[in-house]
């Protein structure tokens, strides 16, 4: 049997018997599986060779529990994890590519057509007992700029399509994707009515999309973020969205908490609390592929997918 802990909540979210639903897979696998937060992991690791990770910060503390053989991301981005430390200490660090891919797709379009269609505000007015009807904006024979060609970005090409919008794309990587017309970032900027957002966070990709990104863009123009709060220069958003430039967002990540609470306040902005890959389904397919996948690499498997700036 190997000892593996699971330290983010996200595993078995939603699960009224967590500690319980899994044990027979485990089991059938080999594996012996302890809950615990990262701070119970390292003041009592010994045994544990695998971990599984969310959000929670993988650093040197981590890696240096002394048994510990394999960290895996709960998830695709690693952004959390200290690569340099996990070397160091041997620890192999494995994701989970495109496992989430199909769910933050659909957030993403969702978040657009509320956006689009002023789905919260009249919310809000019903809610509050007035009925008022603002006239919206349709996303059909617009054009959608797609940071980001990956997995989801070139799934959310194929729903966008579906709508009758035009799709182009920007990649770090030359690449071809079907229905999208690769251009580079400033035409993006300039001749997209949404621009959505699915790049890792890494220094290069910090505030990619900041005051000279967003002097670019259309006036009302639509942004949408379901990768990473620093890839968009949150305080810069918010001004262009209290003055006008910026017809709406829609964010499910966000640079800091404050900001977070201003940008929330805004009638043109919709948010959620980064729980694009948060469904029922998604989540057990994750919970389910990641304890096999931490089995294959405690069973000698490599695997080539850590995530060291490619497309999400």
């Amino acid at each position: 049997m190997h000892n593996i802990a699971i330290i983010t909540t996200a595993f078995g979210n939603g699960l009224q018997d967590r500690e319980n639903s899994y044990a027979a897979l485990a089991d059938d696998l080999g594996l012996r599986i302890r809950y615990c937060t990262k701070d119970e992991l390292i003041a009592d690791s010994k045994g544990i060779e695998g971990v599984i990770v969310g959000v929670e910060i993988a650093d040197e503390r981590l890696f240096s529990c002394p048994d510990l053989k394999v960290a895996m991301k709960f998830g695709v981005g690693l952004d959390n994890f200290d690569m340099e430390s996990a070397e160091k200490e041997h620890v192999q660090v494995v994701n989970m590519p495109g496992i989430n891919s199909d769910a933050v797709a659909e957030m993403t379009i969702t978040l657009m057509l509320c956006v689009s269609r002023m789905i919260l505000p009249m919310a809000r007015c019903l809610s509050e007992g007035n009925f008022v009807q603002h006239c919206s904006h349709t996303v059909q024979y617009k054009k959608l700029g797609i940071i980001g060609m990956g997995t989801i970005g070139q799934k959310v090409a194929k729903v966008a399509a579906a709508l009758g919008m035009e799709c182009l794309g920007y990649d770090i990587r030359p690449l071809e994707a079907e229905g999208v017309t690769m251009v580079n970032l400033p035409t993006l900027f300039s001749q997209s009515d949404v621009i959505t957002v699915h790049i890792p966070l890494m220094e290069a990709t910090r505030h990619l999309i900041g005051e000279e990104a967003f002097s670019l863009m259309k006036p009302g123009v639509i942004l949408v973020n379901t990768s990473r709060g620093g890839v968009v220069d949150d305080n810069e958003l918010y001004q262009r969205l209290q003055d006008g430039r910026i017809m709406g967002a829609g964010l499910d990540v966000f640079e800091n908490r404050e900001i977070r609470s201003k940008l929330a306040a805004l009638e043109n902005v919709v948010c959620t609390p980064h729980v694009a890959a948060y469904t029922h389904e998604t989540l057990r397919f994750m919970e389910d592929t990641a304890l096999k996948k931490i089995k294959a690499c405690m069973a000698g498997e490599s695997f080539n997918d850590i995530s060291k700036g490619g497309n999400v």
